[in-house]
């Protein structure tokens, strides 16, 4: 991946416009579609235009609105459950690729499941290049009969089958796809890029502690950021029991829990229940006596890049991920990353431990000694952090990450 020849973005000469379905955009901030709005930018220099179609989450959010010269958005209001506001998406877009010549035409999407499915099908038929874009390595520990694991497959091989092309992300989600009876022809890697003009170390101290006075966080104290939605898979209820030790150790060390409380993709009431009641455990643990005062919630936030170059040590506790891209933001940002052993984690792709990052078993023990250890040492940390960013920039720059994109949206565009 990383050929010279790569890192230069394609000049196919033909225009392909690439239709997403996404169940929330901008301004949402919903992690694979806002990467994907910020690919648009330099990618609509490239011959290629975006038409988003996703759903209306307010009345305060235009039904229809140009981001940019090269991406369009049409917000759909729609009732009932998840799957079924997903059909009514994948309706909309076909209907207007119907009435468009296929020729130049792409579909994508990182959805896909029974509802989505005859509409795919009809925009396959129709000459449309469909593309899947994976963004989690799906649970293979979960306990049922054998019978019930051979219906998921057999249903997955069905809402796969329509795509020309399904993106993974790692060498693990590649594979995952493949366990599930996906053809490796059909399967191409394209990391996460990574913008490293964005995600970059502090230029020097006076920027550094620029940042903490914007910020509002001590010149003095060891920062510590954690960057993700509190949700229960991020794990923040295991950080926030493995800080009481750390701190015990390092008193003048301070947490940032940057990310928001709410999430749309919580559908069904049951589902906004259980996140409610682990939302306020974690804000319990939060104020609980021994670490009241050291933690600091801080909502979603657009710029992120501050917070990651104003911190000492990044963290990251997660149980599943596809990629986990904000780890490789961190690295590029110069941080030395404790991270946790996560579902998915792609061996390898991002450095090597105790190299690149520390990694940890996921037990509250393992995280505290993890923290310990990168909080101790500052020197040993900005090596750590200098090796991180030379991996990121080396391998999973953002232009070598458009390059392939481009080619992938140009080639399934114009496949005839």
């Amino acid at each position: 991946m990383g050929s010279q020849g790569e890192a230069s973005i394609s000049k196919h000469k033909a225009t392909t416009n690439v239709s997403l379905v996404f169940r929330h955009f901008h301004p949402i901030l919903a992690g694979a579609a806002e990467r994907f709005r910020r690919y648009s930018i330099p990618l609509a220099k490239e011959g290629l235009t975006f038409q988003t179609y996703t759903l209306r989450e307010g009345e305060e959010h235009l039904e229809e609105e140009t981001l940019h010269a090269g991406l369009h958005v049409r917000r759909i209001t729609v009732n009932g459950g998840a799957w079924q506001r997903d059909a009514v998406l994948f309706q909309k877009a076909y209907e207007t690729l119907a009435r468009l010549p296929a020729h130049g035409q792409v579909l994508q999407t990182s959805l896909a499941h029974g509802l989505a499915r005859p509409w795919l099908k009809r925009a396959r038929a129709h000459g449309v290049g469909c593309l899947y874009v994976g963004t989690m390595v799906g649970d293979d520990d979960v306990p049922a009969p054998l019978w019930r694991r051979i219906l998921q497959r057999w249903r997955m091989r069905q809402d796969y089958a329509h795509f020309h092309t399904l993106v993974a992300s790692t060498g693990v989600m590649a594979q995952w796809f493949e366990q599930r009876g996906i053809r490796k022809n059909r399967i191409e890697i394209i990391p996460n890029g990574v913008d490293t003009t964005r995600f970059r170390p502090a230029a020097d101290a006076s920027e550094k502690a620029a940042l903490r006075t914007e910020l509002g966080i001590s010149l003095e104290a060891k920062l510590v950021v954690f960057v993700g939605s509190i949700v229960p898979r991020k794990g923040v209820d295991l950080l926030l029991r493995s800080w009481p030790e750390t701190l015990a150790h390092h008193p003048d060390a301070r947490l940032a829990l940057v990310g928001g409380f709410e999430r749309p993709t919580f559908m069904t009431q049951d589902r906004i229940a259980a996140l409610t009641e682990y939302q306020n455990g974690v804000r319990a643990l939060a104020e609980s006596a021994d670490v009241r005062g050291s933690v600091q919630f801080v909502p979603e936030t657009p710029t992120v890049e501050k917070w990651l170059r104003a911190a000492d040590v990044f963290v990251f506790p997660s149980e599943q991920e596809g990629m986990g891209n904000v780890v490789l933001e961190a690295m590029a940002c110069g941080l030395p990353s404790v991270i946790t052993r996560f579902k998915g984690l792609p061996e390898g792709e991002f450095g090597e431990p105790g190299c690149e990052f520390h990694l940890v078993p996921r037990t509250e023990a393992d995280l505290t000694a993890g923290l310990r250890t990168a909080l101790a040492d500052p020197k040993h940390g900005e090596i750590m952090g200098k090796h991180a960013r030379d991996w990121i920039r080396d391998r999973m720059d953002l232009r070598l990450t458009l390059a392939r994109y481009a080619q992938l949206y140009h080639r399934l565009g114009h496949r005839h």
